[in-house]
């Protein structure tokens, strides 16, 4: 689990260039995200997970279908805050007010498939992981979501929020996966 701080270190250790060069913005972003999780749950968020968006420079969309792509991470992520709760509750808020609040019993985790709802893709990498593990229980957790990748400009917003998703819920339970397997 990762703080405010250890986060900064983390990404400074594994890409000094990409945090150099943004480094003001990154840490006042993440001081805002600290910020507005504690006005919405009234406590500090216990790690913070991200992931990036990215670009198919050759193959776009095909690798959902097994086939091979060149990909390239770009700047644009998506940072969610994160807090494990006792309650079986999960509650999801985003910072960008276009997209409400939702809040369900993390034990019985239903998408609707008709409806392309920003948490349903919360719900896609919450559930996958679920469902890779064979796990009947999960615990609640508390989250706010960030995002900075514009919606629907094929630098894969949905993909990066299912993958935090994930990697926020194998924190949660203390379980691992390799990237490959993610």
């Amino acid at each position: 689990m990762l703080s405010c701080a250890a986060l900064l270190e983390t990404a400074e250790g594994s890409s000094k260039i990409w945090l150099r060069r943004t480094l003001p913005l990154d840490e006042s972003r993440l001081l805002k995200l600290k910020e507005m999780f504690n006005s919405k749950f009234g406590s500090t968020p216990k790690f913070y997970v991200r992931a990036p968006g990215r670009v198919n420079i050759i193959g776009e969309h095909i690798d959902y279908c097994g086939y091979s792509v060149i990909p390239m991470a770009v700047e644009q992520d998506m940072l969610i805050a994160v807090e494990p709760v006792k309650t079986h509750t999960l509650q999801l808020a985003n910072t960008d007010p276009l997209y409400p609040d939702f809040s369900t019993t993390a034990n019985n985790i239903c998408i609707d498939k008709t409806k392309p709802l920003w948490h349903n893709y919360f719900l896609c990498g919450f559930k996958g992981i679920q469902e890779h593990f064979g796990l009947s229980k999960l615990p609640g957790m508390n989250c706010l979501v960030d995002g900075n990748i514009p919606p629907s400009s094929g630098l894969s917003s949905s993909s990066a929020l299912v993958c935090c998703a994930g990697l926020v819920t194998l924190t949660v339970l203390g379980l691992r996966l390799s990237k490959v397997e993610l």
